[in-house]
């Protein structure tokens, strides 16, 4: 019986991901409503799931795993989970409504098409769009909405949700005129309080697990501990020269420009497009504000059309046209001084129109520096060499059962220490400019794994040697994708649903697994090349160590982000590929934690090219699904 269960248990597990892999594939070639008809929508994908969890709790009782409380609580929870998933399937409903200011409704059309009444009317009395300072970007979308016949008011914005009998209502888009909004709709009545449950028990048995005694990671800690007994250059990587004289391209990257929704320092503007083919294209860029009658700002190139009291004024028309072809001519003709005039006056101009949108003097200073030093070119080159280096070293010591010399460690901390103060320095910069932290953009988040990984070595570097070279080789492949971002990275405000401070953690818990299982990938490599049975067994506890928090901030971070989807938009889970590779990716993971019952993974070799393979699902669920799958999460 206990061998059955396991079977059924782990086949089931397996089964559901290669299900959950041909769902994304299929949702992109036939669309979603194939891919939940087909699959999670499906009899079979349900009793899978059913299987998995009454099969897996089965098995640990017979196992006698019930006394060991924060394992059997983990399993628990996550049957708790699923049970509430069931009922927000069997019960719940979703949907949407849309209402033009003064108009009310008594009902919702849900996701199929189908209208559902309300028990009550909702009214929009006013919807209200906030902008970012100085920009056209939405900072927050708001309806104020009266539920009748009661007349209760309400405020609903992005993460401010309203809660009335049951159902509950979020800020989902709104008509271009600005005079209607689109609400999204929820009515669950039992499935969220279920799964919030399961997550809870979830977190306190992960927290707990780490405290159990006799657990598989602590006699792998045990074991591994055990057998461990030129800045300047560093942080100004260099940028190409410009082919304008250096004080007229001071004073260019001095000037302000509308772009990516925002006004910026020049600089920005420079280092993405080039200084060469900026000089020749200037009557194409949004240099010039012009204030109206309400007092609002709006920026425009030379050759755009401008507002008819421009014409009126023939000194500004005239400024405005014949700037950039003046500046042009004298950069051609080699005349400094009077490119200098043209550019000194431009910025005059800009100051003193548009004194209330531009950025401060700090911030553009920071901004400006930022954007000097954002692409790490030195510095992931030098990770890269030393981590092959050390890698190298590493596997011949330990093949000889040997330590790495005090000194080197010490060396590759010192130089660790420099990379992260860099990395700090840049991720600082720009969340100080932009306001917001390093949550979404393949750049910021490259930076950010590079950071965790430079800060494990200061961490870790004297009692797990072997944490430099991976995490030098780890940092320098991240660091290398982020200088590899075809165009420097923009410093844009965040689309209001983004702005949740769930975000942050959600995004840093999933940063710091997926830094960590990169550093069992690396690992794993070692393990698989090393002669030495022995030496790879020493590798194999050295992966777990690493493994099991890793494991457990996936988890975390996945149902985390779960909770901030159901706060953002009433749905804490949509199958969206991001989401589902997440959870792919943790199943793979999970498998690695279970070797008691799962034989293979007690043979070193085995499990360190399956660690090796295992990475391959992080990497198609941060940069697979973005190019090939899209869905909600293409921000990111």
């Amino acid at each position: 019986m206990k061998k059955l269960c396991k079977y059924l248990s782990y086949g089931s597990v397996a089964a559901l991901i290669v299900m959950m892999v041909a769902a994304t594939i299929v949702e992109r070639i036939k669309g979603t409503p194939v891919a939940f008809e087909w699959f999670y929508h499906s009899p079979l994908f349900i009793i899978l799931w059913a299987l998995a969890a009454v099969a897996g709790l089965l098995y640990l009782v017979l196992r006698g795993t019930p006394r060991r409380i924060a394992t059997m609580s983990l399993h628990v929870g996550l049957a708790v989970i699923l049970a509430g998933a069931l009922l927000t399937h069997v019960f719940g409903e979703t949907g949407s409504i849309h209402l033009r200011e003064g108009e009310e409704k008594d009902a919702f059309e849900r996701e199929d098409g189908t209208v559902a009444g309300l028990p009550f009317s909702i009214r929009l009395d006013e919807f209200a769009i906030e902008y970012h300072h100085g920009s056209k970007m939405p900072s927050d979308y708001r309806s104020e909405i009266a539920f009748l016949p009661k007349g209760e008011a309400v405020t609903i914005s992005m993460n401010n949700i309203a809660k009335y009998s049951g159902y509950r209502f979020y800020q989902a888009d709104y008509d271009e005129d600005g005079q209607g909004s689109i609400l999204a709709v929820s009515h669950d009545p039992w499935g969220v309080g279920v799964t919030y449950t399961g997550y809870l028990i979830l977190l306190l048995s992960m927290i707990g697990f780490f405290f159990q005694k006799d657990t598989a990671f602590r006699r792998s800690l045990r074991r591994v501990a055990s057998m461990t007994s030129v800045i300047a250059l560093l942080l100004l990587p260099g940028f190409e020269a410009s082919a304008a004289p250096k004080d007229v391209t001071r004073a260019m990257g001095g000037m302000y420009v509308y772009y990516g929704h925002r006004v910026c320092p020049f600089d920005t503007y420079l280092q993405e497009k080039g200084a060469d083919a900026t000089v020749e294209s200037l009557d194409k860029i949004k240099l010039f504000p012009l204030t109206d009658s309400t007092g609002t700002v709006s920026w425009y190139a030379a050759s755009d059309d401008l507002p008819e009291a421009v014409y009126d004024n023939e000194d500004l028309w005239t400024f405005i046209r014949k700037s950039p072809e003046v500046l042009h001519q004298a950069l051609s003709s080699g005349n400094e001084d009077d490119a200098l005039k043209v550019l000194h006056g431009i910025r005059a101009y800009q100051e003193k129109t548009a004194s209330s949108v531009i950025p401060s003097a700090k911030k553009v200073k920071a901004e400006r520096l930022y954007i000097h030093i954002a692409r790490p070119k030195i510095q992931f080159m030098l990770c890269l060499s030393l981590g092959v280096i050390l890698f190298i070293l590493g596997g011949v010591l330990i093949t000889k059962r040997k330590k790495f010399p005090a000194w080197v460690l010490l060396a590759g901390a010192t130089v660790a220490l420099l990379i992260w103060l860099y990395l700090t320095l840049v991720i600082g910069l720009r969340w100080y400019v932009s306001g917001t932290g390093p949550y979404v953009g393949r750049y910021n988040v490259m930076m950010l794994m590079a950071w965790f990984a430079t800060l494990a070595i200061l961490l870790l570097y004297r009692r797990f040697p072997l944490i430099e070279p991976l995490g030098f080789l780890l940092a320098g492949f991240t660091m290398l994708l982020a200088s590899r971002a075809g165009v420097t990275p923009q410093i844009m405000p965040l689309m209001p649903v983004l702005q949740s401070p769930l975000l942050s953690i959600h995004v840093l818990s999933m940063m710091m697994s997926y830094t960590l299982f990169g550093l069992v990938a690396f690992n794993g490599i070692m393990g698989v090349a090393v002669p030495s049975s022995d030496a790879r067994e020493k590798l194999r506890d050295v992966s777990l160590v690493v493994l099991y928090p890793a494991v457990f901030l996936l988890t975390f971070g996945t149902f985390l982000g779960a909770v901030w989807a159901n706060i953002s938009w009433g749905s804490y889970w949509a199958w969206d590929p991001k989401e589902t590779w997440a959870l792919i990716t943790l199943l793979v993971y999970s498998f690695t934690l279970h070797d008691g019952s799962i034989r293979p993974f007690r043979n070193p070799k085995f499990f360190h090219a399956y660690c090796i393979a295992a990475f391959l699902a992080v990497m198609i669920t941060y940069f697979g699904v973005g190019l090939f799958f899209g869905g909600m999460h293409a921000y990111s």
